[in-house]
């Protein structure tokens, strides 16, 4: 039986009252829950409570976000067993001091050692701008990523000791999430067989590799000093806080953290979150400036040159995720690739890249 709430019922006004109870004394009045877009029985569930209080202190807050496991046992003790909610609270608790900038003011963590399950009350960054499904980064936008990645990371550049959670995923693991990298071929064989997608010469270099040559590409990559990463940093995981005007870009969903390559975030977050235009135009000056970041936080040891080679090389290893889990066989026998919108905009960043110089770079 789960010590924290699973279903909305669980969800009371002496349950909340006793989570805020941090942040000094108050009595809540009553409670107005509502289903968030986000809200998967199958992984976690979102609700946005409003909060009616007889008292309080300006400490606390009138809206939260709760983030809590599924409701069927069988299901949340499934992926309980795969790490996720351990993950974002061990996550959550290492980066305390981004709470309230570029990660989300934790107001709540509380954690059912026996299920490894944890619920969440963060505060509510605010809704997406009607008719859009993410929120659109501006220039601005992005360069505040690139810096609270670079800030993270030199946090924990070379930290063995990250190695010692059991929470924590080894590099090996974050570069295909633990899938078969043969399964890659058939995402390829579907995307070539797509003729909506342009085949340009940096994809198909980069498609040639989506097979037992990941293998390959993986052992030298395990060159690249390690260091704490988000692992799953695509446009569906950045929300923006608006604060004075203007908007803060804020990171959610630290369930797949690994030990691993900081280009692992650099690359998934510039193929899925920075539109085409900009990519197309300032690419290399992007990676130059999180390299600028790492540097201004004391890595120095670091070059532009081998951060570009490790880049272009974890944008393989994007392109191979997303080929393994966005393939599709239909009941005629027939491949389909997703294309959903992180998919199509990781399949044309390679419009960008130089095959010869991908042709150089991989192994």
């Amino acid at each position: 039986m789960s010590n924290i709430p699973i279903n909305k019922e669980d969800i009371s006004v002496r349950w909340l009252t006793d989570r805020l109870s941090n942040f000094g004394y108050c009595s809540i009045d009553k409670l107005q829950i509502e289903v968030m877009t986000g809200h998967n029985p199958h992984l976690s569930q979102l609700f946005r409570i409003r909060i009616e209080y007889l008292e309080r202190t300006t400490d606390h807050p009138d809206v939260v976000v709760l983030k809590i496991p599924p409701e069927n046992d069988n299901i949340r003790l499934r992926e309980a067993a795969l790490g996720p909610y351990d993950s974002e609270a061990g996550c959550y608790r290492l980066l305390k001091e981004f709470q309230g900038f570029n990660l989300p003011r934790v107001y709540s963590l509380t954690q059912d050692s026996e299920e490894s399950t944890a619920c969440f009350i963060f505060e509510d960054i605010g809704a997406i701008s009607k008719g859009c499904r993410y929120p659109g980064l501006g220039c601005p936008e992005i360069l505040q990523v690139l810096e609270f990645i670079a800030a993270y990371q030199s946090r924990f550049w070379l930290d063995e000791s990250l190695s010692h959670y059991d929470w924590i995923r080894d590099s090996t693991w974050s570069y295909l999430f633990n899938q078969n990298p043969m399964k890659s071929i058939l995402g390829w064989q579907a995307i070539s067989q797509d003729h909506q997608i342009e085949k340009t010469e940096g994809l198909i270099v980069a498609g040639e590799f989506l097979s037992s040559r990941l293998i390959e590409l993986m052992e030298v990559m395990n060159d690249r000093p390690n260091t704490l990463t988000h692992n799953d940093l695509h446009h569906g995981n950045i929300l923006l806080r608006k604060s004075h005007g203007l908007f803060q870009p804020v990171l959610i969903d630290w369930q797949l953290a690994a030990y691993a390559g900081g280009t692992n975030d650099l690359a998934k977050f510039l193929m899925t979150s920075v539109p085409f235009y900009v990519l197309l135009q300032r690419e290399k000056n992007l990676v130059r400036y999180f390299v600028d970041c790492l540097q201004g936080n004391g890595i120095t040891d670091y070059s532009f040159d081998e951060c570009w080679r490790d880049y272009r090389r974890a944008q393989v290893m994007v392109l191979a995720n997303y080929a393994i889990s966005g393939v599709r066989r239909s009941p005629n026998g027939k491949l389909g690739i997703s294309k959903g919108d992180s998919t199509t905009a990781v399949i044309r960043a390679f419009e960008i890249a130089d095959p010869q110089e991908l042709v150089e770079i991989l192994p």
